[in-house]
């Protein structure tokens, strides 16, 4: 298994709506970011796709002045830099369905990989209904409802492969899903998505600020979960927005 974390540019925004603190002028850059999971039984695995390409047009301007995008780098792009194209892609996994994460799908029109798209079924069941009902908010229904389109889901733990397992979180959205990946080279890794940012909400405990849990009680019981996990299994944690964690990961280039 060969992993490599992609780095798709940037969201930059209010600290508090990363990490809960009382100056909400500080601001804080959010990176966007893809695993790539190059797997001998699985073939190309992809989790996660990035923002939209017509992100100026396909996001609400809300969305856009609270998480304005001074840097894009699409998904299309970022494989071509590890040799593949979009059709060379078996599998994508979605962490949940919120603009930044579906965004790169239309690159993935046509390709095998469409007909094999794996996310949680209340995650996908929370996303149309939101948008459905008129509070859609990061769910952008043109984004994830494409033509031709198959979700696969699952409801519970999900073992893929002896090296690569899937776990469902309820915290961020209701039923995130996290990955397991055991490499050679840098042990067992937790990939937690967004369900928790940075190594500072995770070793500080500081939850996001805002109002993207419903609850503060979700992020804390996640995080008791995940850090026990973390205990369980010897594993390393790969946060979903760390800037530097990220862009390290992605200068390091592939390993496995």
């Amino acid at each position: 298994m060969k992993i490599s974390v992609l780095y798709l540019g940037r969201i930059e925004c209010r600290r508090d709506n990363l990490i809960q603190c009382s100056d909400l002028s500080q601001m804080i850059k959010s990176p966007i970011s893809a695993i790539l999971v190059q797997h001998p039984e699985l073939g190309n695995v992809l989790y996660d796709t990035g923002n939209s390409p017509f992100y100026a047009s396909e996001y609400s301007r809300h969305t856009l002045e609270t998480y304005p995008i001074p840097e894009f780098i699409s998904i299309e792009d970022a494989l071509k830099k590890k040799g593949l194209q979009t059709s060379d892609i078996d599998r994508i996994i979605l962490s949940h369905l919120h603009f930044d994460h579906v965004g790169g799908l239309k690159y993935f029109r046509g390709t095998k990989a469409i007909k094999n798209v794996l996310v949680s079924e209340a995650e996908l069941k929370n996303a149309y209904y939101q948008v459905m009902t008129g509070q859609g908010g990061a769910y952008v229904k043109s984004l994830f409802d494409l033509d031709g389109i198959e979700y696969k889901t699952i409801k519970e733990d999900t073992v893929l492969a002896e090296d690569m397992r899937l776990f469902i979180q309820q915290s961020h959205t209701p039923g995130l899903i996290g990955m397991m990946l055991k490499s050679r080279s840098k042990g067992n890794l937790l990939v937690t998505g967004d369900t928790i940012y940075t190594r500072e909400n995770y070793e500080k405990e500081l939850p996001p600020g805002g109002s993207i849990n419903k609850t503060q009680k979700e992020f804390f019981d996640n995080l008791a979960w995940i850090k026990k996990m973390e205990r369980q299994n010897s594993a390393a944690i790969i946060y979903g927005r760390d800037f530097d964690q990220i862009t390290d990961l992605n200068r390091e280039g592939s390993f496995e």
